[in-house]
């Protein structure tokens, strides 16, 4: 499991902007998917985005959130993929975003495709 990446000095404004991104992903599951995460949405408050995505990282198998992204085929919005993100890739450690990455693969989510899409223009 990986240790938490303590020693990785996080920009604050690019934490904000991670934070916000996850938010703003609890704020489309609700209105398009009638899918409110709140126990997520709260740890990420409470914590910040980044400290969530480590502790949800460091958990033991997937959080409940993630197995309803699953179910309705949008983990493109979990914590995780918001992770591999290039613009967030620094906010990490390496152990990290191979274990996001893992996670994703693992049930099924084509990781490289995803960011591919999301990168392109339009």
């Amino acid at each position: 499991m990986p240790e938490p990446a303590a020693s990785i000095p996080a920009d604050p404004r690019l934490a904000a902007r991670f934070t916000e991104d996850l938010l703003d992903g609890c704020r489309v599951l609700a209105k398009d998917y009638g899918y409110r995460p709140a126990q997520f949405e709260r740890m990420v408050r409470e914590h910040g985005g980044v400290e969530a995505a480590r502790l949800l990282l460091r958990g033991a198998g997937t959080a409940g959130g993630f197995t309803v992204l699953w179910e309705k085929n949008q983990l493109g919005r979990s914590s995780e993929a918001v992770m591999l993100r290039e613009e967030y890739a620094e906010l990490f450690t390496p152990d990290e975003l191979l274990l996001a990455r893992r996670r994703l693969e693992e049930h099924g989510f084509d990781v490289d495709a995803h960011l591919r899409r999301i990168s392109e223009p339009g």
